[in-house]
């Protein structure tokens, strides 16, 4: 469940608009304080501008104000699980984001806080915030561990399996071409057969973000599901160096680990290499706990 279901599910409302911008203090007129403006309710909770506007020195209102709700909306659903997230829960959650940031660019784990120092200045993740995005990850994890109603979640064996598959197992390397009508793909694919480069008619014409790469995709598993499945189809059926016929796809803006959305799209893929499995691969046994993790 995403961010914007989870809010939805609370009875998140937004009462107030112009989130970005904060209108000057008047003179007061009376010696009683006036109420707080509300800027959203959020279950049987007001969030006030109090509230808001330190962390809107981080980032844009209307993030910040959703952010600030899905905090909420965990914190009530924890106290109504007997759940507490601490000091030493979010200390926690800190270590294995800067670890997982280690292992994802294969650097030593040592480095891992001077990825996470980069991360939170590209992502504008103040002291609040980004205490705030720990404290709810915390929450999460820990309502994971107790379960959803009488449902306990855990890391199956066909999990594993998967998991290993996707990170050792074998890959390929291709490229494509994406275009939102049928007619831009038939012009494309009338190109290639004119003996254009696959790399320069991508660079012209695909959608994708791949496309200044000339729609050279990062290598993948043919069984990674953030691909179109009709992608994945037509490079299994593909030998290295060929090009498919035009396909129809749904995306979400792009195929490229993007292929979420439910826009109808056409694509051309060219398979470059099979890449076989690792040859250093660790074995299952001996990854399946750090994958276990990684679930």
């Amino acid at each position: 469940m995403n961010a914007r279901a989870v809010l939805a599910a609370a009875g998140f409302a937004v009462l107030s608009c112009g989130l970005c911008a904060i209108a000057p203090a008047q003179p007061a007129k009376s010696s009683r304080p006036a109420p707080e403006k509300p800027v959203a309710v959020v279950g049987e909770r007001i969030v006030g501008w109090g509230e808001l506007a330190p962390l809107m020195a981080e980032a844009a209102g209307a993030q910040v104000l959703e952010e600030l709700a899905l905090g909420v909306v965990l914190k009530e659903e924890c106290a109504k699980k007997n759940i507490r997230v601490g000091d030493a829960e979010i200390g926690a959650e800190r270590e294995l984001l800067a670890e997982m940031l280690a292992k994802a660019a294969r650097v030593p784990v040592n480095e891992g806080e001077g990825l996470l120092t980069n991360v939170r200045r590209s992502r504008g993740l103040g002291a609040l915030r980004f205490k705030g995005l720990l404290e709810r990850n915390a929450a999460l994890r820990a309502m994971v561990r107790e379960g959803i109603g009488d449902a306990t979640i855990s890391v199956t064996p066909d999990d594993i399996d998967t998991a290993y598959d996707l990170k050792y197992g074998p890959r390929v390397r291709a490229r494509l071409i994406l275009t939102r009508s049928e007619s831009n793909i038939q012009q494309a694919a009338q190109r290639l057969q004119s003996g254009a480069l696959f790399g320069e008619v991508a660079g012209e014409m695909s959608l994708d973000p791949s496309a200044p790469r000339g729609g050279t995709l990062d290598a993948f598993s043919l069984i990674d599901s953030s691909y179109p499945v009709a992608v994945r189809k037509a490079l299994s059926n593909l030998e290295p160096g060929k090009v498919s016929d035009p396909i129809a796809v749904n995306w979400g803006g792009g195929a490229d680990g993007n292929s979420g959305g439910d826009e109808p799209g056409f694509a051309i893929v060219k398979l470059e290499a099979k890449v076989p499995a690792a040859a250093n691969a660790p074995t299952k046994e001996g990854a399946s706990k750090d994958l276990e993790r990684e679930i």
